[in-house]
C-alpha cells in the first residue's frame, strides 16, 4: 500500500490542476509586486510575491526547473519553520491554544512543513541531480 501511494504522489498533479494553480499563484505574485507600497514595508510584499511566483514556475515548468523552484519553496518552508521555532524558544510559552504561538506549535510546524521541505531539497538537490534511467 505504501508503494502504491508513493507512485501516485510521484506522478504529481494533473495538467489542468498544475495550469490552474500556476496561473492563480502567478497572478497573486504579480498583484503583490504591483500593490507593494513605496515604504519600508514593501519587502514583505516582494517576499510573498517571490513565493507565489516560485509556486507558479514549479507548476508550469517540468524537469530540473520544476525541481529548482520546488527546492526554493522547500527552503522557504524550512527557514520559516526554523525561525518560528527559534523565536518561540527564546520568547514563547511552552503550550498555548492551537491558534496562538507556542513552542509546541512551532515544533509541529517544523515537523509537518519544515522537514518535508528540507527532505525534498535533499531528494532533488535543487534540480542538479540527473534522473537515473
Amino acid at each position: 500500500m505504501y508503494r502504491a501511494g508513493e507512485e501516485i504522489i510521484n506522478k504529481g498533479l494533473s495538467p489542468f490542476t498544475r495550469i490552474l494553480l500556476g496561473f492563480v499563484s502567478g497572478m497573486f505574485g504579480l498583484v503583490m509586486i504591483i500593490s507593494a507600497p513605496p515604504t519600508d514595508k514593501a519587502i514583505g510584499f516582494y517576499v510573498f510575491a517571490g513565493a507565489c511566483l516560485s509556486i507558479s514556475f514549479a507548476c508550469i515548468f517540468t524537469g530540473r526547473v520544476r525541481q529548482f523552484f520546488g527546492s526554493l519553496i522547500g527552503l522557504g518552508l524550512f527557514s520559516a519553520s526554523m525561525w518560528y521555532l527559534l523565536t518561540q524558544l527564546l520568547h514563547g510559552p511552552l503550550f498555548s491554544a492551537r491558534s496562538e504561538q507556542s513552542i509546541l506549535n512551532a515544533v509541529l510546524f517544523l515537523v509537518f512543513f519544515g522537514v518535508p521541505g528540507v527532505s525534498y531539497i535533499f531528494k532533488v538537490r535543487f534540480g542538479f541531480v540527473r534522473k537515473k534511467s
